[in-house]
């Protein structure tokens, strides 16, 4: 099974975002890299800012260098400057649960780690909000997402004419027999057997 870690990392930034204001209802789960919500009620949902400290620098890190190294448009459905906003949000959240657990020992770590996610995420939303590269190539995706749409719809008419045009070349067809089939009927003799030729005078 092959880990999408775009898909990891943006789920634990979206998961983070949407967290209540109240620390003690938290019913996170950290796996590894992974940070998800328990499904049990009675789940007491503890957990150290220690635990939290790999998943945090994963998450940012690797939305990060996806936005910088990869030639991805979207990342589950999310656009450059939509992740961007995201990451914003993610630092908030963090800075909100480390003014919650002041007393944990590893706070420090965690504000440090933040401080420096901070730094390159306002580099990040300097880039995007100038003429970069990034920006180029959103916009550019963007308009080829409109092409190929309107690419679509028009194969779409294009069969439903070519359906027509074979409907109507079928009504030549038929037409063109019927001149041909008269075309065959002697006006003399009335057969229809070209080859049969009669010598009327002959005849009489």
């Amino acid at each position: 099974m092959v880990l999408d870690l775009n898909t990891i990392a943006v789920n634990n930034l979206t998961l983070l975002r949407d967290l209540d204001n109240k620390i003690e209802d938290y019913q996170i789960i950290i796996d590894g890299p992974r940070i998800t919500l328990s499904d049990d009620k009675n789940y007491e949902g503890l957990f150290s800012l220690k635990e939290l400290e790999y998943p945090i620098y994963f998450s940012f890190h690797q939305i990060f260098n996806s936005i910088r190294y990869s030639n991805l448009y979207k990342i589950e459905g999310y656009k450059t400057k939509d992740l961007i906003h995201l990451i914003d949000q993610g630092i908030d959240k963090i800075v909100d649960i480390l003014d919650q657990m002041e007393n944990d020992p590893h706070n420090q770590t965690i504000s440090q780690l933040i401080d420096d996610i901070d730094n390159k995420y306002l580099i990040l939303r300097e880039r995007d909000s100038s003429c970069s590269f990034w920006k180029i190539s959103e916009t550019f995706n963007d308009y080829l997402d409109s092409i190929v749409e309107a690419l679509k719809e028009c194969d779409r008419y294009l069969y439903m004419t070519h359906r027509f045009d074979d409907i109507f070349d079928d009504e030549k067809e038929d037409s063109d027999k019927e001149e041909s089939d008269k075309e065959e009927i002697d006006k003399e003799t009335g057969e229809t057997n070209p080859n049969l030729v009669y010598d009327i005078k002959k005849n009489n």
